[in-house]
């Protein structure tokens, strides 16, 4: 070899080495991208509460008016070919509007953090208002190359690659807030696979009463799964999840060798998966969980709770089970024609602490829809009593609801335009979902129907006082919805069909005008109370003259030495009043028959729509809905658990509903915009006279002086008069990624 060829490649090697070197520089440094969202919501309810629409949340606000922006900067790093880093410094809406002028908002209350924070009236060091930029998502990946080894991830995690029915995807408003331990790894023949995880348990609701107690550092929540896959045709996975929330033992005196701890609540799932694949044609899954937990009154969970308990778990020693089966059949006819089957089965105490709480859609049906979330006529919770305005609103939430496995339902700091969670525990039934496809004409229907293993009789124990009860019942299932989180009732007799019908049609027109319509029906019955030994008063008690009255006589459903329950603390009798026009009457109806708390709900939907691309940029659509329901939904004697605003009547809703979306290179924005009009005409039964608004009343409840209504059992008002809604709310935003 020539000295030229010998000094050419030795400047070959050099130069390859140097453009080594450079690419590894490159690889090291920081990548900085992110995004810049800003969003406006406007509406008539006039709520300068957030830049959100809803929230449960003590303290923390909800509107449908303001203007507010949040940045997230993406930052990456490739350290070297094993391990590579991210990382998000995000600012959050909350109260971080505009008119903060960079957070000096408000004066304070007090310490950050503390008390209630409205319209961003929380002062220039409280977070929620404060427009502070926090580190969030912090990730280091490691791929060491090892044989059973692929990934180790420390840190931020959405946990996605789970199961919704043990841990599920955590939502995005949490996405970044979670972190763990993950290992990942599989065969070389990539026929056997693992994940495995130690999650930092959630304080803020990852235990009995939305809490994991005083002591948090060390709780946590162990995952693993196992998945086998020996060919196409067959996969089968099985799932272990365990949660452990501990305290500190106060009983521990000695702390010379340390201090011992406590178990506080724990919770195990065991699941097991699998799907047969043969052909084309046929598909088969199937998926079995068995769940047990365990609480500690005595560190802090709650023993039992009265009608309105709220908790993410019942209360005590729990164990029941879950699964889901599918069968899917595709064009067996050859004509376009195929089929989805699905049958499932979730216990009343089936207890999966980290399931999906929002972000994954566990069963096939649409379910109920976000229209009616809450048990009033206006979506209000407790609109029963004065000064309790609607949360949501008269519109509710758009589309149908999307099923999850727990009472954790996560349906916070969400607008109107996003669909709602609602919860399946104690659903059993089956779904058949028919669809046809033919060019470009799409139809597709479904039929679902319902069964719950929570149709009880006194929380299915009569050997307990009904508001003494291991279940916590959030708003109770009342009203025209399901209520998302309202798993149990003291008495329930229930089922429910729901029937579907959908198609869609692309015309030849421009660019193309997608047509799309839909009919839902749902029947829904709930006898509640079908044993009259739960009867308040003996028979006869309250005299059909109301001069006479009632004499009083409790009716005692469980006797045993001295101790006896009744239903009278609940369904206590009523006064006897002059009401509207001088009459002499019932303040309410008595409780004197099984049937003053049936519920029949007759539901229809007819929705009708129309989409079109307006240009290169610009998508716009159009959608009409219209809601027809009747409802009887017990009537005075019941009067909702005397909690809530009762709905029997009948209910007409309509949706004008006009979306936007408008997209540039790396901008996209879009509007949503929302006219919601319709009417509710009460239906409360009879035996008991109307009384009349005063002044007070007026103020209270917001109804006119000298309109009709009856005031309840704990001094709330119902109104008797025919309501008028109008709801109209837009929210845009403008979203640029850099």
């Amino acid at each position: 070899m020539s000295r030229r060829a010998i000094v050419a490649g030795l400047i070959a090697i050099a130069m390859v080495a140097a453009a080594g070197t450079a690419l590894a520089d490159e690889e090291q440094k920081l990548k900085i991208g992110g995004t810049i969202y800003t969003k406006w919501l406007w509406g008539n309810q006039r709520y300068d509460g957030s830049v959100y629409n809803f929230t449960t949340v003590p303290g923390e606000g909800y509107g449908d008016n303001g203007q507010g922006s949040e940045v997230e900067l993406l930052l990456s790093a490739r350290v070297s070919k094993y391990v590579s880093i991210s990382g998000r410094l995000k600012g959050r809406f909350n109260q971080n509007q505009w008119t903060n002028y960079g957070g000096f908002g408000g004066a304070g209350v007090g310490l950050p953090g503390s008390g209630d924070c409205v319209g961003g009236d929380c002062g220039e060091f409280d977070p929620r208002s404060a427009q502070y930029v926090k580190l969030r998502g912090t990730t280091v990946t490691i791929t060491p190359g090892y044989k059973y080894l692929s990934t180790v991830v420390v840190g931020s995690n959405d946990f996605g690659m789970f199961d919704p029915f043990a841990i599920g995807k955590i939502r995005y408003i949490d996405r970044d807030n979670a972190s763990g331990i993950l290992f990942q790894g599989a065969s070389p023949s990539r026929m056997f696979s693992y994940d495995a995880v130690r999650i930092s348990l959630p304080r803020l609701w990852a235990g009995p009463n939305f809490n994991t107690g005083s002591y948090t550092a060390a709780d946590g929540a162990y995952g693993i799964q196992l998945t086998v896959t020996p060919n196409s045709k067959f996969d089968i996975a099985g799932i272990f999840e365990y949660v452990n929330d501990i305290e500190v033992d106060s009983t521990d005196f000695n702390v010379d060798n340390g201090r011992d701890i406590r178990t506080r609540f724990r919770n195990s799932v065991a699941g097991l998966r699998f799907g047969v694949h043969p052909n084309a044609m046929f598909d088969i899954a199937a998926r079995y969980y068995d769940s047990s937990a365990d609480s500690a009154a005595d560190l802090g969970a709650p023993a039992s709770f009265g009608l309105g308990g709220f908790s993410p778990v019942p209360a005590g020693q729990l164990s029941d089970d879950a699964w889901r089966f599918n069968l899917d059949i595709n064009d067996p006819f050859g004509v376009g024609l195929s089929f989805n089957l699905e049958a499932f089965d979730i216990g009343a105490q089936y207890v999966s602490m980290m399931a999906a709480r929002r972000e994954s859609d566990v069963l096939l049906t649409e379910g109920h829809d976000g229209a009616w979330a809450f048990p009033g006529p206006s979506n209000a919770a407790f609109g029963v009593f004065g000064g309790n305005p609607t949360r949501i609103g008269y519109g509710g939430w758009q589309g149908n609801a999307q099923q999850v496995a727990t009472i954790n339902v996560d349906n916070e700091f969400t607008d109107f335009d996003e669909p709602l969670a609602e919860t399946v525990i104690g659903w059993k039934g089956v779904t058949l979902v028919p669809t046809w496809s033919n060019g470009t004409l799409d139809l597709s229907g479904e039929y679902t129907y319902v069964d719950y293993n929570t149709n009880w009789q006194a929380w299915d124990d009569p050997t307990r006082s009904i508001e003494d009860t291991i279940y916590p019942a959030h708003e109770l299932d009342t009203g025209v919805g399901h209520n998302f989180r309202s798993a149990y009732a003291p008495f329930q007799d229930k089922e429910t069909q729901i029937w579907v019908a959908k198609a869609k049609y692309l015309f030849d027109v421009g660019s193309g005008i997608e047509v799309f319509a839909k009919f839902k029906y749902i029947d829904e019955t709930d006898k509640r109370m079908n044993d009259a030994r739960f009867l308040p008063y003996a028979a006869g008690d309250c005299s059909p003259d109301p001069l006479i009255g009632c004499e009083g006589e409790v009716n005692y459903y469980f006797q045993e030495g001295e101790t006896a329950f009744t239903t009278a603390g609940l369904y206590s009798n009523p006064a006897v009043i002059t009401g509207a026009d001088d009459v002499v009457g019932y303040q309410w109806k008595p409780f004197d028959s099984l049937s003053d708390d049936d519920r029949d709900l007759n539901y229809k939907l007819y929705q009708i729509g129309a989409g079109y691309q307006l240009t290169d940029q610009i998508f716009g659509q159009l959608i009409y809905e219209y809601y027809d329901v009747k409802l009887m939904d017990g009537n005075t004697a019941f009067q909702a658990y005397r909690l809530h605003e009762m709905a029997s009547g009948k209910h007409e809703k309509n949706k004008a509903i006009l979306n936007l979306r408008y997209s540039l290179t790396g901008t996209e924005f879009g509007l949503s915009y929302e006219h919601d009009w319709g009417t509710f005409e009460p239906d409360f039964g009879t035996g008991f006279v109307p009384q009349v608004a005063d002044a007070d009343i007026a103020a209270q409840h917001n109804v006119p002086v000298g309109s009709l209504g009856f005031s309840g059992r704990f001094g709330g008002w119902n109104s008797l008069e025919k309501r008028d809604f109008t709801h109209d709310r837009l929210k845009a935003y403008l979203k640029v990624q850099f």
